[in-house]
């Protein structure tokens, strides 16, 4: 089984860094990323994805590479306390806590979230329903709360919206809308 990658874009919506930084440490070669496929895009590895999410936990005053973070995980990603020096001893169980659980729930994405031509033009929407994943970052983003959404979805979960809202948030819409969203009905 093939290890999981993720973009720069997935790592930036699944650790909080900015999408910039992420890029930034891929072309200066501080963090590897393999190109994959015809089109070339570049992919991070679990603990590359895990090193960004660490730079993001630490305090402003604890100042470290991209690459010394990634050097130190890939030795031992699981590992509980990363130590620096004599005196710096960083607890990257709880560092990492929210991190693992968005990276658990996005890769629950596939089984959740569906595009298929036929249910409004493609659009990804939760599996079961026409409710995109964009709508419910959308409502997310415009200040509606999580049981305000449940209110209107009953058959959704918590679980689900943060699923949905992660998915769209690391897979923006590109380009301009289409147009027609389905054939005319008459």
């Amino acid at each position: 089984m093939p290890l999981p990658s993720y973009s720069p874009q997935e790592t930036a919506a699944i650790t909080g860094a900015p999408l910039a930084a992420i890029q930034r440490a891929i072309t200066r070669q501080a963090i590897p990323a393999r190109a994959l496929g015809k089109t070339g895009r570049r992919q991070l590895n679990e603990t590359a994805l895990l090193a960004f999410a660490l730079l993001e936990a630490l305090p402003a005053e604890v100042r470290l590479s991209p690459a010394t973070v990634y050097n130190l995980l890939r030795e031992d990603p699981q590992r509980r306390d990363l130590v620096l020096g004599e005196v710096v001893r960083i607890d990257t169980a709880k560092a990492l806590e929210g991190t693992r659980r968005r990276l658990a729930l996005y890769d629950r994405a596939a089984d959740i979230i569906v595009k298929d031509p036929a249910i409004l033009g493609g659009a990804p929407v939760i599996k079961g329903t026409r409710i995109t994943a964009q709508s419910i970052l959308g409502r997310l983003e415009a200040g509606d709360e999580v049981d305000g959404i449940l209110e209107d979805y009953p058959a959704l979960d918590r679980d689900t919206l943060e699923v949905a809202a992660l998915y769209a948030k690391a897979n923006p819409l590109r380009g301009r809308p289409s147009g027609k969203l389905w054939p005319r009905a008459s």
